[in-house]
């Protein structure tokens, strides 16, 4: 699939409350909750919703191939929390087989891509 071929996003809100309220062993995935939380300031899932998808776009999605379930997209935006804190973080999409919606998969620090 083509990115020109997204006609919107889809975030539940589900993903993004284990986006706050994940806590991860050490050295396994990072510790979400400690990021959105305490780097962040967030407090509210519906908050770190609503702040990606007031950043992403169809234009910034860059296509990462395919499997069984659909087409593939990431995308880095810039996120300031709350508490005024910006950071960069790495969006993961996917678009379902005969589906034209990105649905949100996941959300991590983006430590390739420095804060402009």
């Amino acid at each position: 699939m083509n990115r020109s071929q997204i006609q919107g996003f889809v975030f539940p809100l589900a993903k993004a409350e284990y986006l706050l309220t994940r806590k991860a062993k050490p050295g396994q995935g990072g510790d979400k909750q400690n990021f959105w939380q305490r780097i962040l300031g967030f407090t509210a899932a519906s908050d770190i919703r609503e702040s990606i998808l007031a950043a992403i776009s169809v234009d910034i999605l860059e296509a990462k191939g395919s499997n069984a379930y659909g087409s593939r997209f990431e995308a880095s935006i810039s996120i300031t929390g709350p508490n005024g804190t910006t950071r960069r973080i790495q969006t993961a999409w996917l678009v379902l087989e005969g589906e034209q919606d990105a649905r949100f998969v996941t959300a991590f620090p983006d430590h390739k891509r420095r804060q402009r």
